[in-house]
């Protein structure tokens, strides 16, 4: 499997999200359309969502973007402050309005496997009732051959699995080179003051980098690195925007 979040996963597991993902099939899917209205239930109790490098600066004014533990390290956007709560979804499945959706949120359900032999991606599908089956809206096969829809989603779910790839490169650069550390933060929530820590994750560290040679700050520049590193950087004002909705949650919640 190639994937962000499965690079990440033990092994034998599916990434976020997925549970029975089949190859799309048309003696299987033939009269499976898309469901036009869609919620993100899927994503509700999802604290942290998988990333790819290209969406660092459409995201970073709005979530914290940090790097998963361990020796393959992961991009992630911070949704969250406590296990198995996405504070951008709401009760009905909606996104925080004027927010945007990481791309990892937009693919699902469909996703790129490899096949058995691993000698090629074939595009899956979870077969999700809430967003596709035979009584959606938008056909993924027209006749014998692929609808627009099924093209889109070919398309973008390819288009993410390079981008995955070029993201694991630069997090595995970002490891081999000793610039992450372990974080801890607290967090004040306004509606009472109390706070929350924050752990299990790791961000760049700002001196380490600096400190970086000369040819190095070349060679990232050349491969786009130094852009997601100053948005990771930049991303990292946005706790507040965490602690905001946590305290709404909350309040929501007494009400």
């Amino acid at each position: 499997m190639t994937d962000a979040a499965a690079a990440n996963s033990e092994a034998g597991q599916m990434p976020p999200f997925y549970r029975e993902p089949v190859p799309v099939d048309i003696s299987r899917h033939g009269d499976w359309k898309l469901k036009q209205q869609r919620t993100f239930s899927y994503a509700a109790n999802a604290n942290a969502i998988p990333i790819v490098g290209e969406e660092f600066i459409s995201l970073n004014g709005h979530y914290p973007i940090v790097f998963t533990l361990g020796n393959n390290p992961a991009a992630v956007v911070l949704t969250g402050v406590r296990p198995d709560e996405n504070l951008f979804v709401d009760g009905e499945g909606n996104w925080r309005k004027n927010t945007p959706i990481p791309a990892y949120v937009r693919r699902y359900p469909f996703l790129m496997m490899e096949t058995p032999d691993r000698e090629r991606l074939v595009l899956c599908l979870e077969e999700d009732a809430n967003l596709v089956g035979p009584d959606g809206d938008v056909p993924l096969f027209e006749g014998d051959k692929a609808g627009a829809a099924g093209n889109d989603a070919l398309n973008f779910c390819a288009t993410f699995n390079q981008s995955a790839v070029a993201t694991s490169a630069f997090c595995k650069e970002l490891h081999d080179r000793g610039l992450l550390v372990e974080q801890r933060l607290d967090l004040t929530l306004s509606h009472d003051n109390s706070r929350m820590t924050l752990t299990g994750f790791t961000i760049i560290d700002e001196k380490k980098f600096n400190e970086l040679p000369d040819d190095v700050f070349l060679d990232w520049r050349k491969r786009g690195y130094l852009g997601l590193v100053y948005s990771h950087f930049i991303s990292l004002s946005r706790w507040s925007i965490l602690a905001e909705l946590a305290s709404e949650r909350v309040l929501a919640t007494k009400a």
